[in-house]
């Protein structure tokens, strides 16, 4: 019955039911209202058909609002069409209850409710049903034997013009080919898709497509334009389901990153939201293990992937159950717990998933049997099983590509074939290369490196095993500060971008005030993290250039720029260190133990180099503290360079650091004093700052910022030696005012209190008289000052990542073209920096390099402060 109602406005019964399920996906709440309007109005006029569409639509708008009554109402849809002989309103309410099923987890009822209904569908109805079909198959991790049934019922929903059943499969098909490996034709079912729920004007079915396009993406390795993509959506027009799926997505990209941290918090986030809709999601639990195994927690990895094991098993979801036996597998890798029974469990989650056409994960998995049968001992099995995975040499996500290489290294150091291995693990590290180049932020490309970091190991640990130094050097600078040899980054030229900087630099300079004027700092900080959050996620769109073809010197072109001067590089394999020489050409190795005995005095001379510079002079515990420091210095004199004596005699040094020595005050070492001293990232990075040519600027800045005692004075006494020089001091010295004068300046000698973020490097920062001029923003420069002083702060000090990745303030400045800086790697007192500063100008004004220039003006004071020795000079010195 479609008649008029006596009111003149309304619709019958069954078209007041077809509306309200038309209304369902965008107002459930008013669709249930709705529907139960018809299903009064039906059963007063006891019209059957319009009851069982009304009910129909009242479950559908039951199931999206988590009210439990939805099967019930279904069912009762069903026994009334049944009853009547509606057979085709009843096979339509019997593929909803098919979905809900699905939903639950009842796979195999869904999948039999399904099929009943088919049987009584026409021709048009049957070709929807595909959506339901393959969407079943993909919430239950069931295998699909073949998609020939869907490209027939495609072919018919366009010929008929059916544009949102169309749309529809096309979405569904898509995600179910990335499922299965195929990504590039998935994405053009479901960019097809996308553009179909456009022109319709379902705008959130385009996004949810928009992100399994955003997941190809991810999966073809364009991290930029997947984070991209991701930022682009706005959230808080988002459903609650669709919002979590968007936060789980971008769980997964940053976990590719290897921000396990941030990872974590959107993971967390996705995980609320899926409770605030009442619904879970299978990729939730999986993900979850991925973030415990990057987060270094294997134990808790194998915990919960066996615990989703025995969930979907118990679901009788098969490859769900089968990808959670993997993650297993590599938890019990990362634990070194690996077992016979272990390998037989991969093996038969491999098996399942190939016959599931789930080919890429089968090949993942087998990936991870051959590197456990390689902890095993059997490198016969291991070959055997990357056999039936050597495609991810090629192809494939990046650390997939990059662990097979790994055991193909293995496998050939196991067979005693030394060379073929090293070979292997180069042709990875290429890999990486190539991903890390195609990255334009920061710290995406620092942390790049932990993906590599076990391939990295294992070549390193090979070389070392060769008793020529020249194997153990050339692997040393391969691996090490490689983001440093790319182009420099330079972040989006995005207003957005440059309008949340300001923000923050307003919010830093609102903060400070409330801590002087003693308030409550909590909502600033709030507002403060969620604008850091921003920045972070719109600096990473940027994407990378091609890899340079030239990436490494050997030591012949080291030894012609090093001239007299004696390089040390200092590389960890297997807690031990190694210190390689490269003097009058000739390059040296000497083993120097175990690195915690170094670590232990390291932290003891910072410890005291900290407390020492908040201590008064006539603090009674300031002469433990001096000789403590001194004895520690003395310690790691005797552990770090006396074995070289020898190679290095008198000379000047380029030194190149490992792990925390990163943060060692050199000039603390008795050797070492008033030595000039360069500290870099690696002999290829120093190399490259002193190949390049020196401009002819001559603009000498000169800052002086608020809230220290002798800062103006400082620049003052600096003045008297730089005459002409641009000086920016009390409410002159702005962000803004500081930046212009930086941009093309030669020479930048900052006395400003310095910020070191170790939670987020690249926010570590200078204080200035309106607010704080952080890393992103010294990015921006068009032409950075050659040589920059950062006086009274530690901002010489970079978070280390994997592969001595250095990321904060210093690395930044050194990324972006300066070629050197000098700074403090630990706290230096305002009167400490203001007595060292003018000696060290004098010395730059009578022409000395920076590196001879510090430790002249050093060693000219040192005796009476060693604060002093907390100044390095970093990069080409």
């Amino acid at each position: 019955m479609t008649g008029i109602d006596s009111d003149g406005h309304d619709g019958g019964p069954l078209v007041l039911a077809e509306r309200a399920l038309a209304l369902v996906q965008a107002n459930a709440t008013d669709a249930a209202a709705l529907a139960e309007r018809a299903l009064s109005q039906a059963r007063a006029r006891s019209d059957r058909e319009a009851e069982v569409a009304a009910l129909h639509a009242l479950s559908f708008a039951q199931y999206e609002l988590h009210d439990p009554r939805s099967l019930e109402t279904i069912r009762a849809a069903i026994r009334i069409g049944e009853r009547h002989g509606l057979r085709l309103r009843a096979a339509l309410a019997r593929r909803r209850l098919a979905h809900d099923l699905a939903s639950r987890g009842s796979i195999a009822a869904a999948l039999r409710e399904l099929d009943r209904a088919c049987e009584s569908l026409d021709p048009q109805e049957q070709a929807r049903s595909e959506v339901f079909r393959i969407a079943i198959l993909v919430a239950g991790g069931r295998p699909m034997t073949s998609l020939e049934r869907s490209r027939r019922a495609l072919a018919r929903l366009c010929r008929t013009g059916d544009t949102i059943w169309e749309a529809r499969l096309l979405r569904n098909r898509g995600v179910l080919l990335a499922e299965r490996g195929d990504a590039d034709t998935a994405a053009v079912e479901l960019a097809r898709a996308r553009d179909l729920y456009a022109s319709l004007g379902a705008s959130e079915a385009a996004v949810a497509t928009e992100l399994e396009l955003t997941r190809i993406a991810l999966l073809h390795g364009d991290l930029p334009g997947c984070l991209a993509q991701l930022d682009a959506i706005q959230p808080a027009r988002l459903s609650p389901r669709l919002g979590a799926e968007l936060e789980l997505l971008r769980a997964q990209a940053l976990t590719q990153a290897q921000l396990w941290t941030e990872a974590q918090r959107a993971l967390d986030q996705a995980r609320a939201m899926f409770e605030r809709a009442g619904s879970e999601d299978h990729e939730d639990r999986l993900q979850g293990i991925r973030v415990s195994l990057l987060a270094g927690d294997p134990a808790r990895a194998r915990g919960l992937a066996e615990q989703a094991r025995r969930v979907f098993a118990a679901q009788r979801r098969d490859v769900l159950a089968a990808r959670a036996a993997g993650l297993g597998l590599g938890a019990a890798i990362a634990e070194h717990s690996v077992t016979p029974a272990a390998i037989r469990s991969g093996r038969r989650a491999a098996a399942k998933l190939a016959a599931a056409d789930w080919h890429a994960e089968a090949r993942r998995i087998r990936l991870a049997v051959a590197r456990a049968a390689i902890e095993l001992g059997s490198a016969r099995s291991a070959r055997r099983e990357l056999g039936a995975c050597v495609a991810l040499l090629r192809t494939g996500p990046i650390a997939d590509r990059i662990e097979a290489w790994h055991v193909e290294a293995l496998i050939r150091a196991a067979g005693g074939d030394p060379a073929g291995a090293q070979a292997a693990a180069r042709r990875g590290l290429h890999v990486l290369e190539e991903h890390r180049a195609a990255l334009g932020a920061a710290d995406l490309r620092a942390t790049a490196s932990s993906i590599g970091s076990e391939l990295a190991a294992l070549g390193l640990r090979i070389a070392l095993a060769d008793p020529r130094p020249g194997p153990a050097f050339a692997w040393a600078e391969a691996l090490r500060a490689s983001a440093l040899r790319l182009a420099p980054v330079t972040p989006p030229r995005n207003p957005e971008l440059r309008a949340a900087l300001t923000e923050l630099r307003q919010l830093s300079a609102e903060i400070a005030r409330a801590e002087q004027r003693g308030r409550s700092t909590r909502s600033l900080l709030a507002r403060q993290a969620r604008v850091e959050t921003r920045v972070r996620r719109l600096s990473r769109h940027a994407a990378g250039e091609e890899l340079p073809s030239r990436m490494t010197p050997g030591p012949r072109e080291l030894a012609a720029a090093l001239g007299e001067r004696a390089l040390v590089e200092l590389v960890e394999s297997g807690g031990e260190l190694t210190a390689l020489t490269l003097a009058g050409g000739r390059l040296g190795r000497h083993a120097l133990g175990p690195r915690a005995a170094v670590q232990e005095q390291l932290e003891w001379l910072r410890f005291g180099l900290s407390r020492l510079a908040h201590l008064r002079r006539d603090a009674p515990q300031r002469k433990a503290l001096v000789s403590g420091a001194r004895t520690a210095a003395a310690a790691l004199d005797a552990a770090l360079l006396a074995p070289l004596r020898t190679e290095i005699g008198a000379r000047e040094l380029v030194l190149v650091p490992t792990g925390a020595l990163h943060t060692l005050p050199w000039a603390m070492l008795p050797s070492l004093r008033g030595r000039a001293v360069s500290v870099a990232p690696s002999a290829a990075v120093w190399w490259a700052l002193r190949a390049r040519a020196p401009s002819r600027r001559r603009r000498v800045v000169l800052v002086a910022g608020p809230r220290l005692r002798f800062a103006s004075a400082e620049v003052t006494a600096i003045g008297e030696s730089r005459s002409g020089a641009t000086v920016l001091a009390g409410g002159d010295a702005t962000v803004a005012a500081t930046l212009r004068a930086l941009d093309g300046a030669a020479i930048a000698h900052l006395a400003c209190h310095g910020h070191m973020r170790a939670d987020s490097p690249l926010f570590s920062s200078l204080e200035l008289v309106d607010g704080r001029l952080n890393a992103y923003e010294l990015q921006r420069l068009r032409h950075p000052p050659e040589l920059i002083v950062l006086s009274a702060c530690d901002l010489a000090v970079s978070d280390a990542h994997p592969g001595d990745e250095l990321l904060g303030f210093a690395g930044a400045l050194l990324d972006m073209g300066t070629r050197t800086i000098i700074a403090s790697v630990v706290p230096v007192p305002d009167a400490t920096a203001r007595r060292l500063m003018p000696a060290l100008h004098r010395e730059l004004t009578s022409g000395r390099p920076p590196a001879l220039a510090l430790a002249r003006a050093q060693a000219a004071l040192g005796p009476r402060d060693n604060a002093l020795a907390g100044f390095i000079c970093l990069g080409a010195g």
